[in-house]
């Protein structure tokens, strides 16, 4: 971006325009006739370029005061006040707080400076207004140019900066330290008997004069005098002055002093306006002259550019925003469309195993069983009758007049089982059994039974009634009568959450009172039935007593009245 630089002397308006580092135009202007002749054309041309004014005039004057030591808005309000009165006639002033004094009340040490010429300043500003030109600033030169010092690294305790204002005279700065003290400019008037180097020379050497008699130095203080001019006029200067020991000459060749703040192009004349153009324009100092109503297009411009930039961010982070959405989106559907491609893909394969499974009607079955056997006859425990009937022989002693002729057991899954006649007796598995239902006939008195290895009914109730183990006929798979339907290939198992004992039991002395009978083996189903999880019935009384039932009269002999009840246990836990 292009600055312009207005570089203000008593004879010369000096237009520099820089692109950051280098300089490309360098245009002078008569003093006299700002606001005629080639500077407006040449200011129209640049009407939008952002514009800095520097003044090195001679009428600028400085001077050193105290003010009370106040903060704020008191501080403003005595230093404008005390501005007022030293220039009354000048809006061009300004002033700088540079420290407290050690002593008395502390007072607050001001560097005051003013124009007291406004003529050549306000003729330069017309012409800015006039273009609407965006002004930054006004600043004056010599209270600036500390910042060479600093950049050159020559700080001492008490530095006179002299340069040469163009076509007019001899700058000589005063710096104390890092804070100015005293600024003049002297014409340069050429004798013929005198050369540059002399007149130099002794303008410095009054200078240094006039500073002792203000008493800035002590006896072993001593002054360097650092002169920035070209290569070319060195020697010149040089043979003209005289080191002293309270006064030290430094040369500042403008090449070096170019090459080293990075000027491009080098200037070419020991004049210091370019130097101090550049120097100025890599630092925003503080505004030193111009007034709001001067900088209102200045402020305009900037404020402009801000909206801009606070737009072009906003624009370049709705894009970025734009773009990372669409990024996710993208993404998004990328991955909702991998996920239905899986989802299709495991369907496909599930309804093949669906199928698969369905069509396979034989392992389903043989799944079915397995699990029935192991919830029904594994998990709950092993279908044993051996407490069960410890509990029934315990309530038979309570019946001696009973004798048990036949125990039929099975397992199942259904509550109500009927187990099935015509139940053969398995080899060694328990006691002869005729059919469920029925009674065997008594062995007559004077025949012996036939020997066999299987316990007889006594055997059976001895076994009982002694709480040891008795084996007994377990009705298997085919003798139960299942609840699935009877053209089912293949049934699924009986299971084991419920234990089933038929009881065949006849009544040892019998005087032929079957009432009596009857009462007694109501009494024992009864007594059954309040044993733990237990459902009793009767199945077969001593005497049939339906509506169908027809009396006969028995020729032959009285018979011992035979009964059956049935006993359903539920397996805790199933």
């Amino acid at each position: 971006m292009a600055v312009l630089h207005l570089y203000l002397t008593n004879d010369k308006l000096i237009a520099i325009l820089k692109r950051g580092d280098t300089t490309v135009a360098h245009e002078k202007f008569n003093a006299k006739e700002i606001g005629e002749g080639a500077f407006p054309t040449f200011l129209g041309r640049h009407q939008n370029t952002p514009t800095s004014i520097y003044v090195d005039l001679i009428e600028e004057d400085f001077r050193l005061d105290t003010v009370p030591h106040l903060r704020g808005s008191d501080s403003a309000a005595v230093i404008e006040r005390r501005l007022g009165q030293l220039y009354r006639s000048s809006p061009y002033k300004h002033a700088i707080i540079q420290g407290r004094e050690t002593e008395g009340r502390k007072d607050d040490q001001v560097f005051f400076h003013a124009l007291t010429n406004q003529e050549l300043l306000k003729s330069v500003l017309d012409v800015i207004e006039t273009r609407k030109v965006p002004l930054d600033g006004v600043y004056s030169s010599p209270v600036l140019s500390h910042q060479l010092l600093k950049d050159l690294d020559l700080q001492f305790p008490h530095t006179l900066l002299v340069s040469i204002v163009p076509d007019f005279g001899l700058r000589q700065t005063y710096f104390q330290g890092k804070t100015i003290k005293f600024s003049r400019i002297t014409p340069i008037s050429y004798d013929e008997g005198q050369s540059v180097g002399t007149l130099i020379a002794a303008e410095t050497s009054r200078t240094w004069q006039y500073l002792d008699s203000l008493r800035f130095f002590t006896a072993d203080d001593s002054l360097e005098v650092c002169i920035l001019l070209h290569e070319r006029d060195r020697a010149m200067v040089a043979e003209a002055i005289r080191t002293f020991p309270l006064l030290r000459y430094r040369f500042l060749e403008i090449g070096e002093v170019a090459a080293k703040l990075k000027l491009k192009p080098i200037p070419t004349t020991s004049h210091a306006e370019e130097v101090m153009v550049h120097l100025f324009s890599q630092s925003r100092p503080e505004n030193h002259f111009a007034s709001k109503e001067s900088t209102r297009f200045g402020f305009y411009r900037r404020a402009r550019i801000a909206l801009f930039t606070i737009t072009a961010v906003i624009l370049f982070a709705g894009i970025a925003a734009t773009g990372f959405n669409f990024f996710q989106a993208t993404q998004i559907s990328a991955r909702i469309e991998a996920r239905s491609k899986d989802e299709s893909r495991l369907n496909a394969e599930y309804q093949e195993v669906f199928r698969s499974i369905r069509d396979q009607r034989v392992a389903t079955e043989a799944v079915r069983d397995s699990s029935i056997f192991y919830n029904s006859q594994l998990r709950p425990g092993p279908p044993s009758p051996g407490e069960f009937l410890r509990e029934v022989s315990q309530v038979m002693n309570d019946f001696p007049n009973v004798t048990i002729d036949r125990l039929t057991w099975a397992v199942s899954n259904d509550p109500s089982l009927q187990i099935l006649a015509g139940i053969p007796p398995r080899s060694g598995a328990g006691p002869v059994t005729s059919t469920p239902g029925t009674i065997d006939a008594p062995v007559p008195a004077n025949k012996e039974p036939a020997k066999s290895n299987e316990p007889t009914a006594t055997g059976v109730i001895a076994a009982l009634r002694s709480g040891a183990a008795v084996p007994i006929t377990e009705v298997p798979r085919t003798n139960i009568a299942a609840a699935a339907p009877v053209n089912e290939p293949d049934p699924p198992l009986a299971g084991n959450k419920f234990h089933h004992l038929v009881i065949d039991a006849s009544f040892n002395l019998y005087d032929g009172n079957l009432r009596q009978a009857i009462q007694d083996v109501d009494r024992l189903r009864a007594r059954l039935a309040m044993l733990p999880l237990v459902t009793a019935s009767i199945i077969q009384l001593p005497v049939d007593t339906s509506n169908d039932a027809r009396l006969k009269v028995d020729n032959t002999g009285m018979r011992k009245p035979t009964f059956v009840v049935k006993l359903s246990r539920k397996v805790q836990g199933t």
